[in-house]
């Protein structure tokens, strides 16, 4: 066996010097991360911010000096921090001497002033226009109430019908729709738990009888309330069973064992019956006189916005409405001209379809389409050779129907007869 030898005096002290040299230099990780430090905290908000805002040599480079500092503030990564402290401690350095009375870093700040100017008054504009541009959608698409209602249902009581309707009144709508199917699948999942228990409850009543020697009776041609209250009164003679013969036996779902059962489906079937109580009063809901007076209020507002619109058509104002008669049809004079055929040919060049009997109408107009070929492959004419294979087709089942009827008449005649 070997024996391992003791190190000498000399050698175990020039391990502990090699030690003492080489742990200081070894990376010793902090167990935070360094933007929770105080030592990166203190100096970046105390002396670099505060100092920044001292000395900036205007309000638009204070601006500027805040913007960045609340876009860094989120930087984890240690040498990204380090190139935006740099930075800023540059910065920071500028100022001071711009401060100081230094005519170069003067020059340039105020032109970097002018130029953070300029750019926050562009940005600003920029804002304007695109918050009118958001308020004149928003305008074009706001909810308008004509005075006709949505009736009361077991989803809604009675609502004003916005055109176009908000969708937070839709989501309503179908939210509650959903929510009462889900109830209804609950409802008869609970009745069906509760049949099997009945059905539990009674097995286990007749195996006491049984075990007494008692003959009992079938109970699969029970169902619903009639099953329940036998499921009851066999639950009850358990119970007076059990405490007159002082059985040992502990029943499972019959006896005192079946209320606890019962419980939770019967807490959570009066829940389901509230929900929909509450959907009837719902529907049941005397309508509002305020809303019923906003609804007569905007129909008559309506007429006279027409009337008014009406007015402003026969002045010679040009509307969208004015423009959207004109696009509906031929003018008064040239439509008591046409013919129907052509009143019909007309609606069919006016229609945004480009298939079907529209799409063979504006090709055989000389009308211009997006998709001109459109019409021919939904009616399966855009092959000649297919086409002639179909009506081919087409022929030989009607000959054949033909004579087939034929032979079916020739067949009864004589029993006509």
């Amino acid at each position: 066996m070997s024996v391992v030898p003791i190190p000498l005096p000399c050698s175990a002290a020039h391990r502990v010097r090699i030690a003492s040299v080489i742990s200081p230099l070894k990376r010793i990780r902090p167990r935070v991360p360094f933007y929770e430090l105080s030592a990166h905290r203190v100096p970046t908000l105390w002396s670099l911010y505060r100092g920044l805002l001292r000395h900036a040599p205007g309000e638009n480079i204070r601006f500027r000096v805040r913007m960045m500092f609340r876009k860094n503030q989120h930087v984890v990564k240690a040498h990204s921090a380090k190139e935006q402290l740099a930075m800023g401690y540059k910065w920071l350095e500028s100022f001071k001497r711009a401060r100081q009375g230094d005519i170069r870093f003067q020059n340039v700040l105020s032109r970097y002033e002018r130029m953070i100017a300029s750019k926050r008054e562009k940005t600003a504009w920029k804002m304007r226009i695109l918050e009118a541009f958001n308020w004149e959608a928003k305008l074009r698409s706001r909810p308008i109430f004509k005075g006709s209602f949505i009736r009361p249902s077991l989803d809604n009581k009675l609502l004003p019908r916005l055109i176009p309707q908000p969708a937070h009144i839709t989501g309503m709508i179908v939210r509650r729709r959903r929510a009462r199917e889900r109830r209804w699948e609950q409802r008869e999942t609970l009745k069906n738990w509760a049949h099997d228990l009945r059905y539990e409850s009674l097995f286990e009543y007749a195996l006491l009888k049984s075990a007494q020697g008692q003959a009992v009776g079938a109970a699969r041609h029970m169902k619903g309330k009639m099953l329940g209250d036998h499921a009851n009164r066999s639950a009850g003679e358990v119970v007076q069973l059990l405490r007159e013969e002082r059985l040992s036996w502990t029943p499972v779902y019959t006896g005192e064992a079946k209320s606890q059962w019962d419980e939770p489906l019967l807490k959570r079937q009066a829940e389901l019956k509230e929900c929909m109580m509450r959907d009837i009063s719902r529907y049941r809901a005397t309508p509002p006189a305020g809303l019923v007076l906003q609804g007569k209020q905007a129909r008559r507002d309506r007429v006279t916005n027409k009337t008014s619109q009406r007015q402003r058509e026969r002045s010679g104002e040009v509307t969208a409405t004015t423009l959207k008669r004109r696009r509906g049809a031929p003018p008064a004079h040239i439509r008591e001209l046409m013919t129907p055929r052509q009143l019909l040919v007309d609606r069919a060049i006016r229609e945004p379809s480009e298939g079907g009997w529209s799409g063979a109408v504006k090709a055989h107009m000389g009308v211009h389409m997006h998709m001109p070929q459109k019409w021919k492959a939904e009616g399966g004419w855009e092959d000649e050779e297919k086409k002639k294979l179909l009506d081919d087709m087409e022929r030989e089942i009607r000959a054949e129907n033909e004579r087939r009827r034929k032979h079916s008449k020739l067949e009864a005649a004589p029993f006509s007869e």
